[in-house]
């Protein structure tokens, strides 16, 4: 008897934190798996800070399916159980992880016709500064002020080849105004925008969401671009495997001791100056980079299992059909 096609879905309450940085990290570990196989599903992925009411879909919408997905009846898993089975560790190959992630999604048409107007002619250099609980938070990077990020950037525009414009995108406002006074450049900036875990949110969850997908859309068509630690400005590298990025704040490792994917393999910006290197020297403290242990993600790979004990035992147990009986304890 012919299988029912598959459909992978979430619950709003499974996926509560940032659009690059859960939503998306969470829906790419399983990509991998599905790609090997020749798996293409529909997709019901629901999350309750991007997702409209009242089903709150996220994927597709923040999203378009780069194929036309199949029909109902489906056989349904959840996303999180298909990461507990089969979630891979995403390594720095920028080439072979976007052809991966665009056989599966691609930027909708209304986002990338707001990119073709908006981004300025010229040498354009990006900004990207992530503010608010990465301050505060020192458990997956360190803080950085926009005092010294903005050190960080007049050093690398009094040494880099001449650029025309800046775009910057931020979730803290007043960055805006403190770089127009401290560079010469024109500055480009879509407007203030609410902080994304804020508990009473005054943008509507849709407009929010094509607002982050389209800073890292006009981030990717930069010439070169520097961040402070955020996955959005680091997805331009799924976006456009080519592009010139640097960070400039640490990447702590993460769950089961791995780099936290995009931003880990972002390169470190290079400064000279005794003042930009003591303030690096501050942000990257507890770098993954600096950790004996990592050494073997620094090497250049795709991806590797996760748990490998879970994915041997599901994919057994997946060809026999007997898949829904196991239980992992952890």
């Amino acid at each position: 008897m012919k299988k029912l096609p598959l459909c992978v879905f979430s619950q709003p309450t499974d996926l509560r934190e940032g659009l690059f940085g859960n939503v998306f990290y969470h829906t790419f570990h399983i990509l991998p798996y599905l790609y090997e196989r020749g798996i293409f599903p529909a997709w019901e992925i629901r999350s309750s800070q991007y997702g409209a009411p009242p089903d709150f879909i996220t994927i597709p919408g923040a999203l378009e399916i780069a194929y036309t997905p199949p029909q109902a009846p489906f056989r349904r898993i959840s996303l999180s159980e298909l990461r507990r089975r089969h979630a891979k560790i995403l390594g720095n190959d920028w080439a072979q992880l976007s052809l991966i992630w665009h056989a599966y999604f691609k930027v909708p048409g209304r986002i990338q016709q707001s990119a073709d107007q908006l981004f300025p002619p010229g040498r354009v250099l990006g900004l990207h500064y992530r503010g608010n609980d990465k301050l505060t938070s020192l458990d997956d990077s360190n803080p950085i002020s926009q005092e010294d990020f903005l050190t960080l950037v007049r050093e690398f525009l009094a040494t880099a080849s001449p650029y025309d414009v800046i775009f910057a995108a931020t979730d803290e406002f007043s960055f805006v105004n403190k770089l127009r006074a401290a560079v010469t450049l024109p500055v480009i900036n879509l407007g203030g925008v609410g902080f994304h875990k804020a508990l009473n949110q005054t943008t509507p969850r849709k407009e929010k969401t094509d607002r982050a997908v389209l800073d890292c859309v006009l981030l990717s068509r930069c010439r070169c671009v520097l961040e402070t630690s955020s996955a959005l400005p680091s997805f331009t590298k799924i976006l456009n495997p080519s592009i010139e990025i640097y960070r400039t704040a640490a990447s702590k490792l993460f769950e089961a001791n791995m780099p936290y994917f995009p931003g880990a393999y972002i390169p470190i910006l290079s400064v000279s100056s005794p003042e930009s290197r003591a303030i690096l020297d501050a942000t990257l403290a507890s770098d993954w980079t600096l950790d004996p242990a990592a050494k073997r993600f620094k090497k250049k790979f795709v991806y590797s299992t996760y748990r490998p004990l879970h994915h041997t035992l599901f994919t057994i147990a997946e060809k026999l059909g007997a898949s829904d009986m196991i239980t992992v304890h952890h």
